[in-house]
This record gives C-alpha cells, structure tokens and sequence, in this order.
C-alpha cells in the first residue's frame, strides 16, 4: 500500500530534497510552504506530489484532509541572526508553528511525527562530543523556539500518543541551500567567493562546527520515520569530522582565485563549539553519514556555480 507523507516547508533546502527521495521511494507526498524563503524550482514534477501553499501558522485543516501515515516536519525559520533581530517573528513560527502542524497530525492519525530541531539548543556545553543527555541551555530566541517546539512534541506524546521522533541537526550543507545574511556559513562563504566579495568570519574563526550533507541528512530524517519504537527519542544527527569556521573559510576560498578571508565581530548568540556525538544515531537509526566534507563542497560549489556563477 503506498504510504502518505506531509513534508512542511517542502521548497526549501533540506525539505526539498527529503521529497525527491520519499518520492523515490514510492510514497505520496504533499508539500506545504509559504516560499517566504523557498523557491518553486525545487519542487518536483511527479504525479505523486501534491502542493499547497500555505504558511504553518495557519489553519491546515481545511486543505490537508486525507488521513497522514507521516508528517516530516522542517519548516522554520533557521536564523540565529533573525531570531536576535525578530525573535517573536521566529516564535510564531518555530513554535506556534510546530504546534498547529502537531495538531494536523494528531487530527489526520498520523502514524509519526518526525520533528526537525537543532543542535543550537545545547548552547556551549563544557563537554565535546555533545550527547542528547546533556541539558538544553538556549544562547539565542532561536534556540528556545526550536526547544519550546519539543517541550510541545513532548507533551504531544504523552497526551495524545502521537508517535514522534526529534532529530537535532548540526550543520547542514549542499545544493538548494538559500543565500542570505540569513544563510548557513557554506552557502555564504560560497557565494561571497562566486561574487569575488571576502570572507567575513564573524569572531576568530576558531569556532567549531561538525557539516553534514543534506544527503546524509534526507536518509537519517527517514529512518526516523520507518525504525520501530523510537517513539520520544531525541537523536543527534551530525557530521564525523570536525572543522572550524576558518577551516571551512579556507577550504572554500582554495576553489577560487584571490579570494579573502578576512574577520569582523563576534556574533550575538553563536555557539562556540559544535561537535555531536553519533552513538545515539549508529544505534537506534542504524545511521552513519556517507559523504565526506571534501566530496560534498565540491558537488556544492559545482551547483552553486553552475546557476549563480
């Protein structure tokens, strides 16, 4: 029987290509975005997906009304930067948000609810790699929206039983990723490079960061749907190798010529070190990531170019 799956905020980065590869699969998708910051160029053509623009704060019910075997949820607004400058902006929509697309799934009987949150909750622990057991300690409005948004998972769970699974990204890069002040320091630094602009580090450079590709991320963010009893499980979902912000500066400026790496001021709410612990995932997901952080710039410095350079 082919399964049907609700993937908010279906035409951003990470969400779109979740779709292409549930579609792959053979599953029914439908996709809600308010393309406030995704595009239409990444969705998909196929029959088997249905879209609706709509925004997560907004009554779903009415346009969403077949029953959900899973609902991914990823739409958000992902900026620490934003969320300093706007953080009841990003509360509307990181935490009210969640729990409106949470009451979607507990009214279409979906069988779990995969949630998208992050490793910003974890703040600057005194300890590296950074276990799930370890507390939340929310250095931004955005990190709180993302730990408010489990707090309701959480009760969600225990409440209703919806099943649900919390997944905390670290950082996440590669093709479709948007370029903004708002942006993810890849896609920044690459397209800062492709204008011949300098490489702003914000601070010395020195903080850490373990990158995952979306790739790595699409296939963890399923297994987290289909793995049997996981059911209120936190997991950690990171990359292995662990680089700091000008070594990413630097990797990135060697695939162009004369490009700058220069420093401004740390910023309002940065985490400092940023390195997961996977014990949690290679256990329960059976996950482990694929694609080394040399293979995977190239492939996304190749995309970038070859649409914006």
């Amino acid at each position: 029987m082919v399964k049907t799956a609700l993937v908010t905020g279906c035409a951003g980065f990470i969400a779109s290509h979740l779709t292409d590869k549930l579609l792959e699969k053979g599953f029914t998708v439908i996709g809600i975005d308010n393309l406030s910051t995704g595009i239409m160029e990444n969705l998909p053509t196929s029959a088997n997906f249905e879209f609706h623009k709509l925004d997560i704060t907004e009554d779903l019910s009415p346009v969403i009304e077949q029953d959900l075997d899973y609902v991914f949820h990823l739409a958000a607004i992902s900026s620490v930067k934003l969320s300093v400058e706007d953080p009841l902006l990003v509360n509307k929509h990181n935490t009210i948000g969640t729990l409106n697309v949470l009451n979607l799934a507990k009214e279409r009987d979906a069988r779990r609810f995969v949630f998208s949150s992050s490793a910003a909750v974890y703040g600057n622990p005194d300890t590296q790699p950074i276990t799930e057991s370890m507390p939340i300690d929310c250095l931004s409005p955005y990190a709180a929206s993302k730990a408010s948004a489990e707090k309701y998972i959480q009760a969600y769970i225990k409440t209703y039983s919806l099943e649900s699974t919390l997944l905390r990204y670290f950082n996440v890069y590669g093709p479709r990723q948007a370029y903004s002040a708002y942006s993810g320091v890849v896609s920044i630094f690459i397209n800062d490079a492709l204008q011949e602009k300098p490489l702003t580090i914000d601070g010395d450079g020195t903080q850490t960061r373990s990158m995952i590709h979306v790739n790595d991320v699409v296939d963890a963010t399923i297994r987290a749907a289909e793995v049997a009893d996981i059911s209120g499980e936190i997991i950690n979902i990171c990359g292995t190798e662990v680089l700091t912000i000008l070594e990413i500066a630097k990797k990135i400026a060697d695939n162009f010529e004369s490009v700058q790496i220069i420093h401004g001021p740390p910023r309002a709410g940065d985490v400092k070190e940023s390195f997961g612990s996977l014990k949690k995932a290679k256990k329960l997901l059976d996950f482990e990531p694929t694609i080394p952080f040399e293979t995977g710039l190239e492939e996304t410095i190749k995309w970038y170019r070859e649409r914006f350079g």
